[in-house]
């Protein structure tokens, strides 16, 4: 097994996607296993919140989540490149969980506590899958695939394949190894897309990611600019633990969670 954490701020590398669905048998998530692995999201993020930290079989290994709330409208939060992992999130999901969501805030391997093999952590597939089917085994009929930066990426490389009934992209590069470039993956997304990237964010090619909604041939598609240079989950929040300030961007991203994709 490959288990290896990351500490750093910008968006990490894969390779192919792939993956058999797991069996019902292998949904059923159990506590992480070490006394010294903290067990509450409260307990590894440092915020309040009341969520569990479960890991998720997958083929080839098993990736690590936070879990809140409860319901049949769910999401698989998908982290930018950090440390921590999905903590990132945590924040906002439990503000989303405050709102009726069924929250899975997935770590994708090597981050946080996900252990991978090889084949695995090429697949980029198969990692998002398993967040999906495992918010679906918690009673979420329909579920969003919410990415920041290099989740972002995978949201829209292979949210779709993965089995999301919807796609947020939020500030994520427009080329990636291991998943297709932005344009390329927006023309074979037939689901509810929204991407949102700020023009002055120097990483990200704002121009492209708007040619990528243009060619998309969902129904349902927006791209909404970001202020400032704000970038990934920066555009939802001010991160903060206490008092967090959640931008306009988080409300519509909620709505589009919930299937409304008129805001």
């Amino acid at each position: 097994m490959v288990a290896t954490v990351l500490a750093v701020s910008g968006c990490g590398a894969g390779s192919t996607p792939g993956g058999d669905a797991p069996s019902s048998a292998q949904l059923t998530a159990a506590p992480s296993p070490s006394r010294s692995i903290p067990k509450t999201v409260e307990a590894r993020c440092k915020i309040p919140a009341k969520g569990d930290v479960v890991q998720i079989p997958a083929p080839g290994g098993t990736l690590s989540a936070g879990v809140l709330g409860e319901g049949s409208v769910g999401v698989v939060l998908l982290h930018q490149t950090s440390g921590a992992g999905f903590c990132g999130w945590a924040t906002y999901g439990q503000w989303l969980a405050g709102q009726g969501i069924n929250v899975v805030m997935l770590d994708v391997c090597n981050y946080g506590q996900s252990t991978c093999d090889e084949a695995l952590l090429k697949d980029w597939t198969a990692q998002v899958k398993a967040g999906v089917d495992f918010a679906r085994s918690r009673g979420a009929t329909k579920v969003t695939v919410v990415g920041a930066s290099l989740g972002g990426v995978l949201a829209m490389g292979v949210g779709e394949k993965a089995g999301a009934d919807a796609i947020v992209n939020l500030s994520g590069p427009s080329e990636w190894e291991g998943v297709p470039d932005a344009v390329t993956a927006a023309k074979a997304t037939t689901v509810p897309l929204l991407v949102s990237a700020a023009d002055a964010d120097t990483g990200i090619e704002a121009t492209v990611l708007k040619a990528a909604v243009a060619a998309s041939p969902a129904a349902h598609k927006r791209y909404v600019a970001m202020p400032g240079e704000e970038h990934g989950w920066s555009g939802i929040s001010n991160g903060m633990s206490v008092d967090t300030v959640f931008s306009p961007l988080a409300t519509t991203v909620l709505k589009w969670i919930q299937g409304d994709y008129r805001t």
